[in-house]
């Protein structure tokens, strides 16, 4: 683990988004074995870390450490060695724009561009407007119904109900990394829940705003604003020194949101999806 550190250390702009707590050897090696997310790939040597996330049949990767003179066709083509030994039939990589040409030669296909989103949580005194509730497996049968109405006249809809409760259980039961309970809000009150906000954890000192959606008819009544607010008061006091969230491009009412509550945006990336 140490030849790992010792490559990753070296890329100050990977160690500020994704181990921001970290500054040393020994820091990075605890915080790269503190998560399930992290894999290192090797060839007789480390050649790359990553994070990966996988659901079903299909994997995620959306965050690559290449060591020096290794080239991504070389990486995806380990990891999809990888995969294949852990029955994956699908991979999605977030790259950099100047990495699609690499992906499409290597028979990726180019998807949807997203943008990251970041902030150090500070607690404050935001008053919210409908009584705030911690999210937990009970609201599952009232958050998916939400969730699928939110999400139904947009490209990312759901085929049903039962696909967006699939989702939201994998983040409840740690899919994605440890849920945070105690920082996700929704907005109202059992059974009638208007708006919701899901975090998780994957690295020491980094949450991730998984989910954030509203139902239709009450969208700009500021209902997302005090659930993140809510999230960072409970994050502040916690150890974590880091939220983040991933944005679809052209999702503008979500990114004027973010930067509104002083997230610092990205550079965008661009998903590509091949099979394995």
């Amino acid at each position: 683990m140490q030849d790992v550190a010792n490559f990753v250390c070296k890329r100050e702009n990977f160690l500020k988004e994704n181990l921001p707590l970290c500054g040393t050897l020994t820091e990075v090696i605890k915080a790269l074995a503190a998560s399930d997310l992290w894999f290192v790939l090797a060839d007789g040597q480390p050649t790359a870390v990553f994070k990966l996330e996988t659901h079903g049949r299909t994997a995620m990767v959306s965050q690559i450490c290449m060591n020096s003179g290794d080239s991504l066709e070389t990486v995806i083509s380990g990891l999809r060695g990888e995969l294949r030994e852990m029955r994956i039939n699908e991979l999605t990589l977030r790259v950099a724009p100047n990495e699609v040409e690499q992906c499409s030669a290597s028979g990726f296909e180019r998807g949807p561009a997203y943008v990251r989103f970041s902030r150090v949580p500070t607690e404050s005194n935001m008053m919210p407007i409908l009584p705030l509730t911690n999210i937990t497996q009970k609201e599952l049968p009232i958050l998916s119904e939400l969730m699928y109405t939110a999400y139904a006249k947009t490209d990312c809809g759901f085929s049903d109900i039962q696909s967006a409760e699939a989702l939201l259980r994998t983040i409840m039961s740690g899919g994605r990394g440890q849920y945070l309970s105690n920082a996700s809000f929704a907005s109202g009150t059992r059974p009638n829940l208007v708006s919701a906000c899901l975090l998780t954890v994957d690295s020491p000192g980094e949450a991730k705003i998984e989910q954030l959606f509203t139902h239709p008819l009450y969208r700009a009544r500021g209902f997302a604003t005090t659930e993140i607010a809510a999230a960072m008061n409970r994050l502040a006091t916690s150890g974590v020194n880091s939220l983040t969230a991933w944005n679809r491009e052209g999702n503008d009412v979500v990114r004027r949101l973010l930067i509104k509550m002083g997230f610092r945006q990205d550079p965008t990336v661009i998903e590509m999806t091949g099979g394995i």
